[in-house]
C-alpha cells in the first residue's frame, strides 16, 4: 500500500514539475491584432489622433517586435514591447498629428516582425474645414 502511494505521489509530482516546466519554456504566441481609432478626429482641426493596436497573446512571456507603417510616410522605428507571463493582451499606441485646412483618408498599419509576422490597419481620417 505504501509503495502505490509512493509511486502516484511521484507520479503526480513529475506531471506538476514536467507541466510548469512545460509553461515556462514554451514561446510566446500571438492569437490576434487589431487595429482601432478609438477618437477619430471627427471634423476638428490641427489635432494628434490615437491609433492603437491591440495584440492578443497565448499568455507567455516574450517581447513583441513592431513598426508602424503610416501611408505616404517612411516606416518607423522597430519598437519592442516586454509582455509579461499572464499577460494575454497589450495596447501599442501610435500618436498621428494632423494640421491645416484639408481632408483626407490615410492607413495606419501596425508591422509586427516577431514572434511572429503579422500586419493590422486601419483608416484615419482627418476633415478640417475652416470658414
Amino acid at each position: 500500500m505504501v509503495s502505490v502511494l509512493s509511486t502516484l505521489l511521484t507520479v503526480a509530482l513529475l506531471a506538476a514539475v514536467g507541466l510548469l516546466l512545460w509553461q515556462r519554456i514554451s514561446p510566446l504566441e500571438l492569437t490576434g491584432v487589431t487595429v482601432a481609432v478609438p477618437r477619430p478626429a471627427g471634423d476638428r482641426c490641427d489635432v494628434t489622433v490615437d491609433v492603437v493596436a491591440t495584440v492578443t497573446t497565448n499568455g507567455r512571456a516574450g517581447v513583441v517586435r513592431y513598426q508602424w507603417l503610416r501611408s505616404g510616410s517612411a516606416p518607423g522605428s522597430l519598437l519592442t514591447e516586454r509582455i509579461g507571463r499572464g499577460q494575454r493582451t497589450v495596447e501599442l499606441t501610435l500618436r498621428w498629428a494632423f494640421s491645416g485646412v484639408g481632408t483626407t483618408t490615410e492607413t495606419a498599419t501596425v508591422n509586427v516582425t516577431s514572434p511572429s509576422p503579422v500586419q493590422a490597419q486601419a483608416p484615419v481620417s482627418y476633415d478640417c474645414r475652416r470658414r
